[in-house]
């Protein structure tokens, strides 16, 4: 089973750098203090990922900036007890094409958003996140030094993979001191 999943991954992968050719992209670089909205991709799954990706989003909402954030559940069945928060969606394994893809409506429309910032806090590298991250009309990109650095405008070199409260600090240290202009 696993060789399969691995052809299917290589075609999704093909097919992920084939249709970016046809997308482009204006890069406009924003912090917390010229951006109305932001994306979040983040890890569900992980209790305490989860949790500081809640508290981080409260972060974002109490500066007034919309947020819309989206989570890779391994187990569709999961989803049901996550509670619910506006603009928040999840999509389960149920929902990805054999190579990979996501198939679900609500994936497409957080990809088609031209979030002023989209930030990758889900430190793991699953072709589900890479495909959302990639293909996303975010005017600025920011994640970890993962396998989807190569689609961000900033990255943030991590050395504990797993320090997701170090990680969102950082986020927020540069995204409220980076000069816009």
């Amino acid at each position: 089973m696993k060789f399969l999943n691995d052809i299917g991954n290589r075609i999704g992968r093909m097919m992920l750098e084939k249709e970016l050719k046809t997308r482009k992209r204006k890069v406009v670089y924003n912090n917390f203090h010229s951006a109305s909205s932001v994306g979040i991709l983040f890890n569900a799954e992980n209790k305490e990922f989860y949790a500081a990706a809640k508290e981080f989003m409260n972060y974002i909402d109490e500066r007034g900036i919309k947020i819309n954030a989206l989570s890779f559940v391994s187990k569709s069945e999961l989803i049901g007890y996550f509670p619910y928060r506006k603009g928040v969606e999840y999509f389960g394994m149920d929902k990805l094409s054999w190579t990979g893809k996501p198939n679900e409506e609500g994936v497409e429309e957080f990809i088609e958003r031209p979030f002023d910032i989209l930030i990758d806090i889900s430190l793991s590298d699953s072709f589900p996140n890479e495909y959302v991250f990639a293909l996303s009309k975010a005017k600025f990109k920011i994640c970890n030094n993962s396998s989807i650095e190569k689609y961000a405008d900033f990255v943030l070199q991590l050395k504990n993979k797993e320090d997701i409260d170090t990680y969102i600090e950082q986020i927020k240290h540069y995204l409220e001191s980076i000069d816009t202009h």
